[in-house]
């Protein structure tokens, strides 16, 4: 079977979908208000400038392949203290599994489509192998039982490895978790190119314009104009379909806010900030150009701090 059958397989499983969203909806409950949203702010790694799920998710796939490479050394007869070690390693592992639960259900509840049936499948494979392992570090702790215990955290292994090809397809495949605002360079505009007349631009009004292939929006506030990418970095959404927010643009899919000065991340659920881009006004058009290094500079800086 290719990987494409499988991946459509379980996207088509009406089970998962029809479980998604209340599930999705019950997540988005746990987190109200202002303390809420800096809460799941945090668990998305907005100050980490990059997801933080998969950081943490190094530590029970890490700490559970040792425990593998243990035990297999305690059956060729090895020293007996690599029991001991299995044992830490897979508890280690259950702890880092909390932590990997906790900020991967949070970005999952951010997604839509075929990326929410199949990241809810990776979620599900990760709590059956967590159950296998927590099981088996149980059994261990018997001498008539850790054989047992042994085989439970062999087969959760497998399991866990299932759930990290999902994982990676998600990323790879459905373009989860990237920058969707990550093109080229060659293709952004190095010198001013014209987009639009100033008289068509309504104040605080989201105007959607075209240069070189690239989606741009312009938002004009108080005698000045602002240039963004219109393509949201968290999943694609249409910032020039968006609202403002004080001083920040706020996708209409899943709410992340990016500052108009600077495109600097406002609130999440995205971990990456907005390409600008220089504006001016020539002969009552306005012109766009990719913006200055020290102005990108800025805006990353703004999104790590």
């Amino acid at each position: 079977m290719s990987n494409e059958i499988i991946f459509d397989t379980i996207a088509k499983q009406e089970w998962l979908e029809s479980a998604a969203d209340p599930i999705s909806k019950a997540i988005h409950e746990l987190f109200p208000g202002d303390a809420g949203r800096t809460i799941k702010n945090a668990l998305h790694g907005t100050w980490l400038g990059h997801p933080l799920h998969p950081v943490l998710t190094d530590i029970p796939v890490g700490a559970w392949t040792l425990a593998m490479i243990f035990d297999a050394l305690d059956g060729l007869g090895a020293r007996k203290e690599l029991r001991a070690g299995a044992d830490f390693a897979i508890g280690f592992g259950l702890l880092g599994a909390v932590g990997s639960a906790v900020t991967g259900v949070t970005d999952w509840s951010e997604t839509d489509g075929r990326g929410k049936t199949i990241g809810l499948m990776h979620g599900l494979l990760n709590v059956a192998a967590t159950a296998l392992y927590t099981t088996s570090y149980f059994m261990r702790k018997g001498k008539k039982q850790r054989s047992a215990g042994i085989a439970l955290s062999m087969l959760g292994f497998a399991v866990a490895n299932a759930s990290a090809y999902l994982g990676g397809h998600l990323v790879f495949g459905e373009q989860i978790g990237v920058d969707h605002t990550a093109t080229p360079d060659a293709t952004q505009p190095e010198d001013f190119r014209a987009v639009i007349a100033e008289a068509n631009l309504r104040d605080d009004t989201p105007t959607r314009v075209e240069v070189q292939d690239t989606a741009v929006v312009l938002v004009k506030r108080a005698g000045r104009i602002f240039a963004l990418s219109a393509t949201c970095p968290h999943l694609g959404g249409p910032l020039d379909e968006g609202k403002l927010v004080g001083d920040a643009i706020q996708c209409p899919w899943h709410g992340s806010e990016l500052a108009l000065e600077d495109g600097h991340i406002v609130n999440g659920p995205t971990v990456y900030p907005a390409r600008c881009y220089d504006v001016r006004i020539r002969n009552g058009m306005v012109e766009i150009r990719s913006a200055s290094k020290q102005a990108i500079k800025a805006s990353s800086s703004g999104a790590a701090a």
